[in-house]
């Protein structure tokens, strides 16, 4: 099902593809305008479609002359932010999250990201939880080194 929330962010997605400078300036008013939302709308894409685990960083000025600055990060520093959020346990909702991640960070392909899905997943690795959440971190943490 096709939302608002996809088609602002491939909107913006495709601005940024242009941007020679690697980064866009927006108001929040004008995309709510031209979306035909309300700018709560527009700060919930920011929030959830544009952060640093996705390769983005938004900054962000309020005021009249305000803008919302959406910057396209370099692969290596997408990856670090992905390993700083690496704890000593990941479950597998977090371990499919991050690899969801790093294919829409452009680090990992679909078919790839599908595989280990399937490696990472509670059924596959038959541990008790906790220890599997170990394993799951380690073997993201590997993963992350060798991108």
């Amino acid at each position: 099902m096709w939302s608002l929330a996809d088609e602002m962010e491939n909107w913006i997605k495709e601005l940024l593809s242009t941007a020679e400078e690697g980064f866009v300036e927006l108001r929040r008013s004008e995309l709510a305008s031209r979306f035909s939302c309300v700018p709560s709308q527009v700060t919930y894409v920011l929030a959830t479609r544009f952060v640093p685990e996705r390769g983005y960083r938004v900054e962000s000025r309020r005021g009249a002359g305000g803008y919302i600055r959406i910057v396209k990060l370099p692969r290596k520093a997408c990856r670090a932010q992905l390993e700083a959020g690496i704890g000593q346990r990941v479950s597998e909702r977090e371990a499919l999250t991050c690899l969801n991640n790093l294919t829409a960070a452009g680090l990992l392909g679909e078919e790839t990201a599908r595989c280990l899905s399937l490696l990472m997943a509670d059924a596959t690795l038959g541990l008790p939880p906790f220890l599997a959440g170990k394993v799951r971190a380690r073997m993201l943490l590997t993963l992350l080194e060798h991108l």
